[in-house]
């Protein structure tokens, strides 16, 4: 997730997205909050992260809320009112959008939004339900007349998957063989239109069906339309990937 610029960003928002990355984004947001609007600041702190953890509807001891009060009044040092971002990690609340525990918590967290703002945390793995808990998040807010804005970082494809996307939408079939090639040629980082344009141009002499024979006659090609799509040096890589797969690749039975 790139954040560049804060102007018309609410003071409060969601990210919706890879735990990974989400802790480092928060700061960045946080630090050019700090300097756009400075009189939001007070404490000893500018923010601090907070797990509010499920309490299911059973347990009468819902003490989320209270220990969100203790350590807000830690991060405040010792003025009144601690002012600043509370980064909201609220993960444990997947599958349990719609529990009353939840909406009382978020309603508190309206009433304190004169000197709280907030950055939800939520993991987009499960996307139904990543989805469930944003769009709870955002109806209680926009019901307390609070903005509140979703920044979503797609969820990262493997390489396999990317290979079965771009073999889907250049309508070919690839056998076995070809796709950990074209796995690997992804790994070593030749850009997504290029493998593209690879399924495409040979498609257009071999067929849809797409046989490691066909990648090695490729190879065996140096009249390739793609090669200007590419430096010199990096069609060579190319070719050397292929030369290097030929020497495996006829072991064992393919099928496409």
């Amino acid at each position: 997730m790139r954040i560049n610029t804060l102007n018309n960003y609410p003071e409060n928002c969601i990210f919706l997205g890879n735990p990974d990355t989400q802790a480092a984004d928060a700061k960045l947001l946080i630090s050019q909050m700090k300097v756009l609007c400075p009189e939001k600041f007070e404490g000893n702190r500018d923010s601090f992260s907070f797990e509010l953890r499920y309490t299911a509807p059973f347990d009468k001891g819902f003490n989320e809320l209270k220990r969100l009060q203790g350590t807000a009044a830690e991060a405040a040092g010792r003025r009144n009112e601690f002012k600043g971002y509370i980064v909201l990690d609220m993960n444990s609340w997947l599958t349990h959008h719609d529990e009353e525990y939840l909406n009382k918590a978020l309603l508190f967290l309206i009433d304190m939004s004169d000197c709280w703002k907030y950055i939800f945390l939520v993991n987009n793995q499960n996307s139904k339900a990543a989805r469930e808990l944003v769009g709870r998040i955002l109806s209680v807010f926009f019901r307390g007349h609070i903005l509140c804005k979703v920044r979503e970082e797609p969820k990262k494809c493997s390489y396999r998957e990317r290979v079965n996307a771009l073999c889907k939408e250049e309508g070919v079939v690839c056998s076995t063989f070809v796709k950990e090639f074209l796995q690997e040629l992804l790994e070593m980082e030749f850009d997504e239109t290029i493998v593209s344009a690879l399924l495409s141009e040979i498609s257009r002499s071999a067929g849809k069906k797409i046989s490691r024979n066909a990648i090695v006659n490729f190879g065996n090609n140096r009249e390739s339309a793609i090669r200007y799509m590419m430096t010199p040096k990096e069609y060579e890589r190319l070719l050397t990937s292929i030369q290097k797969r030929k020497e495996h690749w006829y072991d064992g039975k393919e099928t496409v």
